[in-house]
């Protein structure tokens, strides 16, 4: 049993880690982070129910996740294909476009919760 809250503790502390590598160097999880903060209190403004709120925060969750799994496979990539490749273009672009739909999907829903909220008259 010890052995595996040694594990947890030492994991907490590698996510953190990981948290704060993402937030120094990613100008785009700032950005992600920052309107996640604007949208739950824009959700939170207009009466959305705490059911919807907590898919919301699920949803940037999943782009932080996402944006943060982009930023892993650039460093593997650079480090891999230091030189200028279609290989590394084409891996980067895919890893982009993941986190493109990811806040897409997330804009969408926040979208049809505000029109949702005006139709039933706010």
């Amino acid at each position: 049993m010890r052995h595996w809250i040694e594990h947890l503790r030492a994991s907490l502390g590698w996510s953190i880690s990981g948290v704060i590598i993402l937030f120094r160097g990613e100008v785009s999880a700032r950005m992600e982070f920052a309107a996640a903060i604007v949208c739950l209190l824009w959700l939170t403004a207009i009466g959305r129910s705490l059911a919807e709120i907590a898919v919301f925060v699920i949803c940037a969750g999943a782009v932080l996740a996402l944006e943060s799994l982009n930023s892993a496979i650039e460093l593997i990539v650079d480090d891999v294909s230091p030189q200028r490749s279609e290989f590394a273009r084409r891996t980067k672009d895919l890893g982009s476009a993941a986190v493109f739909f990811m806040l897409t999907a997330t804009g969408l829903y926040v979208l049809a919760l505000s029109i949702g909220a005006f139709v039933a008259g706010v």
